[in-house]
């Protein structure tokens, strides 16, 4: 626990009060104080002076890291500070004095445990000092720090320039915009995308001033393969939080500069997709088998619509020859597509199926009436989604089933009748004169006695 307690009065001039007091000053053993100290009240003071350890054999406090402003204003209050440290292995006060112009303004005895280190506050009243610049400082017995206090009208202080901070990491991008991984814009601003022309291809939005992380920045125009880019950081010079560097020529939101030169920084930018513009592009498949048909209608295997529509069916001249109605999105299969007009029997045709999206939602396929403006096809790369098939027209194939009957076969002549039935493979033959019955045919006969 800290032993430090003030024991000294301020003296404004130390030659007057020896003077008065008829004496120098004073030393009074260390090891006295320290008893004393520990005997009497901490808030015990000296009224007119302090002493200096009289026992040379220990070190001076010193004095480290002295703070107080460069210049005030004439009456102005003035706190000046420095760190007294105690380098010996007992405790013990020493005298701490502050100086102006090398005369003492105020001295205080501080008490510090062994090897404690403590601030000291001195507060400087300027009221009867006269403009210009005034050299002082806190000083011990051996050691002290000085600095300057200029006493006056102070210049308008130089306004701090806007600062910013970027990186721009190397990255794999769909093509519609690229991330920043951190900002730091200390005034605001916007962050650029340039291109290695120089030419700005992308911006974000008003940023609010401190730190960002992870932003995205949307591009004007989809990058078709990869590229180094540059992000820079620019101001909000007009304070409309509406980047007005490239409509106003440069004047307006001009960049972020550290010494003179723009706040940068540059990435590898890896196109990896397709650019979506910023949306999920609609998906279609289709499987068209060749097959037969009665020319009344055809049948897609397989399609898949990812947002819904239709499936139209061309002819060799991409005619509109046949269409469904409003299919769900989803898997579909065996999907039967109607003709507008039947095709001619005997004959096979080259048709392709393709898929068409519902772009007004009304459930209709307006692709011919809207002269194709409406429900265009889904397309992959910019070419639509079609698949092609073989159609041969011929009448359905028919499979005539055997007929059998339990109506016995009977042929009738002048004279006799025969009559056949299958089902008992019996076979009976009538005349006018007799009848003969035929054993049945599975059965063997054995003649083992001849008569």
């Amino acid at each position: 626990m800290s032993t430090r307690t003030r024991i000294a009065g301020v003296l404004v001039v130390v030659a007057l009060v020896a003077a008065a007091s008829g004496t120098g000053l004073a030393a009074v053993d260390t090891q006295q104080a320290q008893v004393q100290e520990q005997t009497q009240t901490q808030t015990q003071t000296q009224t007119q002076y302090c002493t200096y350890p009289s026992n040379g054999t220990y070190e001076s406090f010193g004095v480290s890291n002295l703070s107080a402003p460069s210049g005030v204003e004439a009456g102005e209050p003035v706190t000046v500070s420095a760190d007294i440290t105690n380098p010996n292995d007992v405790p013990m006060i020493q005298c701490v004095e502050f100086r102006l112009e090398g005369d003492v303004v105020e001295r205080t005895g501080w008490a510090l445990n062994p090897n404690e280190t403590e601030t000291i506050e001195f507060d400087v009243n300027t009221t009867d000092l006269e403009d210009g610049t005034y050299i002082h400082g806190v000083e011990t017995r051996d050691f002290g720090e000085l600095a300057t206090l200029t006493v006056g009208e102070q210049p308008e202080p130089e306004p701090e320039e806007p600062t910013a901070t970027l990186r721009f990491d190397d990255q794999e991008s769909d093509g519609t915009n690229v991330t920043v991984a951190s900002a730091n814009l200390s005034d605001g601003g916007y962050i650029a995308i340039l291109d290695e022309n120089g030419s700005v291809i992308g911006a974000t939005d008003y940023l609010e001033s401190g730190p960002q992380e992870n932003v995205t920045v949307p591009l004007l125009e989809p990058l078709n393969e990869s590229a180094n880019l540059t992000a820079q950081a620019h101001l909000d010079t007009n304070d409309n939080q509406t980047l007005d560097f490239l409509t106003s020529n440069g004047t307006e939101d001009g960049p972020y500069t550290m010494n003179g030169t723009p706040v940068t920084d540059d990435a590898v930018v890896t196109v990896s997709e397709e650019p979506t513009n910023g949306t999920d592009e609609p998906t279609a498949t289709l499987q068209f088998d060749d097959q037969e048909s009665d020319g009344t209608n055809v049948t897609v295997a397989s399609a898949n619509l990812s947002d819904g529509g239709y499936i139209a069916i061309l002819d060799e001249n991409g005619s509109v020859v046949g269409a469904t109605d409003y299919l769900d999105s989803g898997p579909q299969e065996n999907v039967t597509v109607p003709l507008l007009e039947p095709l001619s029997e005997n004959e096979s045709v080259n048709l392709t199926a393709q898929a068409h999206l519902d772009t007004n939602d009304n459930q209709t396929l307006d692709f011919l009436t809207s002269n194709g403006t409406e429900d265009g096809p889904y397309t992959v790369n910019g070419t639509p989604v079609t698949d092609d098939a073989v159609v041969t027209i011929g009448e359905e194939p028919t499979t005539e089933e055997p007929t059998t009957t339990d109506e016995p076969e009977t042929t009738t002549t002048d004279d006799d009748t025969e009559t056949t039935t299958t089902d008992d493979d019996t076979e009976t033959t009538t005349t006018d004169d007799d009848t003969e019955t035929a054993p049945p045919t599975e059965t063997p006969i054995h003649n083992e006695t001849e008569s």
